[in-house]
């Protein structure tokens, strides 16, 4: 049987058109960034891309920074193995790259002295509040005193609560001759996530139940406030970047 992820991988996957054109415009992100000082300009820089998948950011941030001729490094952490040996796909030449194969809460406490980490592409749901602020402190600790965290993610209060565009079932992906839908199948008080089944149609054909976390940004920044000195939202207006959605970020860690 397939797995969730099989199904809805595609706006990573290098050989998909649709992932080659959000690569393209996550480099017209960071480029951005770099202009407004949002992303530290150094000579060096060390980049730690987390639930990394095919490392389309990490390597959007690695390439965008060679040519601003900063020397740079990306440390990538995916569960997914077969993931990870993607990410030279999405690279122009050699580069200094290291994949570990592993969850982010049980790796980071292992790494230390970054510069940037990246949280990208809406990975935020998988974490719900009390493993998000663990996250957050790790993330913290694994910067240098001057590192700075980006995270890529949509408001799900305003998009589906005050937008009104909740549905259930709702349709998550489609192919040429099958449907994934979601389906809302339950509430935890207790740690602030949904249940949410996936099936595919037709049929109705069972593919995976998961625990998801709708946030809303302010939710995230506020967390984020936490760990670091100076936190804040840049809006999809700001930046102006098709194919990137708001970034909350974190700049100068805490120091106990």
């Amino acid at each position: 049987m397939a797995s969730l992820y099989d199904y809805m991988r595609l706006p990573m996957d290098p050989s998909s058109e649709i992932a080659q054109k959000r690569y393209v415009a996550i480099r017209s992100f960071f480029n951005w960034a770099l202009k407004e000082k949002l992303v530290p300009r150094k000579r060096e820089l060390r980049v730690l891309d987390l639930c990394a998948g095919t490392g389309i950011a990490g390597a959007a941030l690695l390439e965008t920074l060679t040519e601003w001729g900063i020397e740079a490094s990306l440390t990538l952490i995916e569960k997914r193995k077969e993931d990870l040996l993607l990410v030279e796909e999405w690279l122009s030449g050699e580069r200094e790259v290291i994949g570990i194969v592993g969850d982010c809460l049980t790796e980071l406490p292992k790494l230390r002295d970054f510069d940037v980490a990246l949280l990208w592409g809406h990975s935020m749901a998988h974490f719900n509040p009390f493993q998000a602020a663990e996250l957050f402190r790790r993330v913290a600790k694994a910067l240098g005193h001057d590192g700075v965290f980006l995270i890529e993610e949509t408001d799900n209060f305003e998009r589906l609560f005050y937008r009104g565009r909740y549905r259930s079932p709702h349709v998550e992906a489609r192919g040429d001759d099958w449907t994934l839908v979601s389906l809302d199948e339950g509430y935890s008080r207790k740690n602030g996530t949904m249940l949410v089944g996936f099936y595919k149609l037709p049929g109705w054909e069972p593919v995976e139940r998961a625990e998801i976390r709708l946030w809303d940004l302010a939710g995230i920044a506020g967390m984020v406030s936490m760990a670091f000195e100076r936190v804040g939202i840049v809006s999809k207006n700001e930046h102006g970047i098709v194919g990137v959605d708001d970034v909350v970020y974190g700049a100068f860690p805490h120091r106990a």
